[in-house]
């Protein structure tokens, strides 16, 4: 990689926000899987909780502090998505979204 760098083939910054690209998809894939199934096991519990977490955001943190053995595998998921959608961004340089 360092030789592309070094021939002008490839620009440090081109290729940082290539990998920013790749990286903000990555984790809003795996953040949107850990939403669905976070979702899953509400729709699991009934339609009350699918359709008060589904439209009422502060029921969902209620729903995963009483179900906190049920949930934590997708909400980690989702949290370390949206981490690695934050680094994607991150490493874009803040302008491919504008």
């Amino acid at each position: 990689m360092a030789q592309l760098f070094s021939l002008g083939i490839i620009a440090p910054s081109s290729f940082m926000t290539v990998i920013g690209y790749i990286l903000f998809a990555l984790g809003c894939l795996v953040g949107l899987a850990g939403d669905i199934r976070f979702m899953v096991i509400t729709y699991r519990h009934g339609f009350g909780w699918f359709f008060t977490c589904l439209f009422l955001p502060l029921v969902g943190w209620i729903f995963f502090l009483m179900f906190t053995k049920e949930t934590w595998k997708p909400v980690a998921l989702s949290l370390a998505g949206f981490v690695v959608a934050g680094l994607g961004y991150w490493l874009g340089g803040f302008q491919f979204l504008q």
